[in-house]
């Protein structure tokens, strides 16, 4: 959307497809009727990120019909395979730089007004400035013997322990939350290289908590039917700490199993990604935008334990945040992904408002 070149251009990102329907019977409403009941839209993706995708373009479509320029170029990047981990953005992003294009910052999912059980219980708005690596590979193995020696071999890998650490962007979630802390808890927080024992103790009291701040390797599934001579085969999915090393982690991996009888085949590997800087222009046009619309509402950087497309831009822009403009108590972003997910109207609104304050920056 072409502006009037007075600033560096904008670029925003969303994604168009979906987390699969597994089980349509558990769903109160039909899961892709976008039927609205009790100020809520329901539907699979209205939270994971048709609600983003929307009020981003009812934003750009009201400046259209208002005959508002805004001052910079406005660039929109929606990707078709995000929840599959694949290369749509990637191929987005090689574009632009064939155009020279460097945004001034990107603007994708991934936090949201929502509470860090954790740590306090006051809602937080919550910018994801990092995220985690990624990792899938599958265990094969044929012949006799086979299954048995997967099966050790995925337990020993499930004994692999990760050295747990509080990582840069999760010491910056830390001083951001200390102000809403109190006591012992708020020094804490505000001190977290001085009280990093204290602070990881607390921390692994929760699974979110373990997620930001160890490396983490689980099964996904397990396949194969041995009597009918399909080789058996088993697939990990690992969550990389900054810091850490997927290439590394696949070294190890490597090493524990150890035996020639069992093939390991990488299927997705991602190193986490830079962390954004926390000050400068991009940051400010972000955080007071948040103020308008949320006032009142603290605000902190953290690291996003999953992962988005807003890593495949980093070629062209260090200023990469993650933030949609909805207050999501855990009990909403629960139903991510899962039956029942909806998105209020009352967000679709806010987040149309906030949407063209940003596009305007």
């Amino acid at each position: 959307l072409p502006g009037a070149g007075m600033a560096q251009p904008l670029l925003f990102l969303s994604h168009l497809d979906v987390a699969p329907i597994r089980s349509p019977e558990s769903w109160e409403l039909p899961p892709f009727s976008g039927e609205i009941r009790d100020g809520f839209v329901y539907g699979r993706g209205t939270a994971d990120m048709k609600g983003h995708l929307i009020a981003l373009l009812t934003a750009a479509e009201s400046l259209l019909e208002g005959g508002v320029r805004p001052r910079a170029d406005l660039y929109f990047a929606f990707s078709c395979d995000e929840e599959v981990r694949g290369g749509s953005m990637q191929s987005i992003c090689r574009l632009l730089m064939a155009s020279n294009v460097k945004p001034a910052f990107v603007l994708d999912e991934g936090g949201s007004v929502t509470t860090l059980q954790a740590l306090t219980q006051k809602p937080t708005a919550l910018v994801g400035v990092g995220e985690k690596g990624r990792m899938c590979f599958t265990l094969t193995a044929e012949g006799e013997g086979s299954v048995e020696a997967l099966l050790h071999a995925a337990e020993r890998l499930l004994r692999m322990r990760f050295v747990p650490r509080i990582c840069q962007a999760t010491e910056q979630m830390l001083s951001g939350l200390s102000g809403e802390m109190t006591g012992y808890g708020r020094f804490c927080a505000a001190h977290p290289r001085l009280m990093r024992q204290p602070l990881l103790r607390k921390l692994d009291s929760t699974h979110y908590g373990r997620a930001l701040t160890r490396t983490q390797l689980m099964i996904s599934a397990m396949g194969g039917d041995v009597l009918r001579g399909e080789g058996a085969s088993i697939t990990f999915q690992a969550s990389i700490l900054p810091g850490d090393s997927a290439d590394g982690l696949l070294r190890r991996v490597e090493r524990v199993i150890s035996d020639t009888r069992i093939l390991v085949t990488v299927k997705q590997m991602d190193e986490a990604s830079v962390v954004s800087p926390i000050q400068g222009t991009a940051w400010e046009a972000l955080t007071t935008a948040i103020h308008v619309h949320f006032p009142g509402m603290p605000i902190a950087p953290y690291l996003l334990t999953g992962a988005s497309d807003a890593r495949r831009m980093e070629p062209i822009c260090p200023y990469i945040y993650r933030f949609s403009p909805f207050v999501l108590p855990p009990e909403e972003l629960a139903k991510m992904h899962h039956p029942n997910e909806r998105i209020s109207i009352e967000n679709l609104l806010r987040g149309t408002a906030f949407f063209r304050q940003m596009l305007m920056a």
